[in-house]
C-alpha cells in the first residue's frame, strides 16, 4: 500500500476513535475496558500520549521516552486534548520522507510506515475497547480491519516473541472461521467480539 493509503487508514481510525471518544458520558470515565487494569480514561490517555509521542518522533522533536500511562494528560478537556494530539500526529505522519525513514520507537527502530501501522491499529482496536466500555457494541470497518490484519499477520514472528505486545495486546483468541475482518484482528490481538 503506498503512502496516501496509509495515512488515508491512519485518518480513518483516528476518527473513529474520536467518534467514539465523543460519545462518552461524564459517568463512563472509570469504566473498566478490555485492556487489563484500564478504564476508560487511562485508554484515552494511552491514545493521547501514543499520538503525542510519534509527532515529536515524526517531527524531528523525539518523543517521550516513556509509554507509561498518567491520566493527568488529559487535562479538563479530553476530547480537546486527544483532537489535538490526533491531529498534530496526522500532520506529521504526512511529511516529507517521514514514512520511509527510520524512527526510534519505544519497541525498536521501524519505518515511519510500520510506526503508522501500529498507530492505526491502536486507533482501530481502542475504538472498539472504548465502545464496549461504555456498553456499545461497535463494528470495525472491514477495509481498514483488513489492512491492518494483514499488517500484523507480517509482524507475526515479532508478536510471538514479545517484541511488539504491551499490556493493550492480549494472547491472540480464536475467531469463528467466517468472522469478518474487524472481528479477526480483534481476535488477533486478544479480544472476542
Amino acid at each position: 500500500m503506498g503512502a496516501e493509503g496509509l495515512l488515508a487508514d491512519y485518518r480513518a481510525a483516528a476518527a473513529l476513535f474520536g467518534e467514539q471518544l465523543s460519545q462518552v458520558g461524564d459517568d463512563d470515565w472509570a469504566n473498566p475496558t478490555p485492556c487489563d487494569d484500564w478504564d476508560v480514561r487511562a485508554l484515552v490517555a494511552h491514545l493521547v500520549i501514543g499520538e503525542a509521542l510519534v509527532a515529536g518522533l515524526f517531527r524531528g522533536d523525539g518523543g517521550a521516552v516513556s509509554v507509561e500511562v498518567d491520566t493527568s494528560v488529559l487535562g479538563p478537556s479530553p476530547m480537546a486534548t486527544w483532537r489535538g494530539t490526533a491531529v498534530a500526529a496526522l500532520e506529521a505522519a504526512g511529511g516529507e520522507g517521514v514514512l520511509d525513514a527510520t524512527h526510534s520507537y519505544p519497541s525498536g527502530d521501524f519505518p515511519g510506515s510500520v510506526i503508522v501501522g501500529f498507530r492505526t491499529t491502536d486507533n482501530l482496536v481502542h475504538a472498539w475497547d472504548l465502545a464496549r466500555a461504555c456498553g456499545r457494541d461497535p463494528e470495525l470497518p472491514d477495509d481498514v480491519a483488513g489492512r491492518c490484519l494483514d499488517f500484523w499477520l507480517q509482524l507475526a514472528d515479532v508478536m510471538a516473541a514479545g517484541g511488539v505486545r504491551g499490556p493493550h495486546f492480549a494472547p491472540p483468541v480464536l475467531p469463528a472461521d467466517d468472522a469478518p475482518a474487524g472481528v479477526r484482528l480483534l481476535a488477533l490481538l486478544g479480544r472476542s467480539a
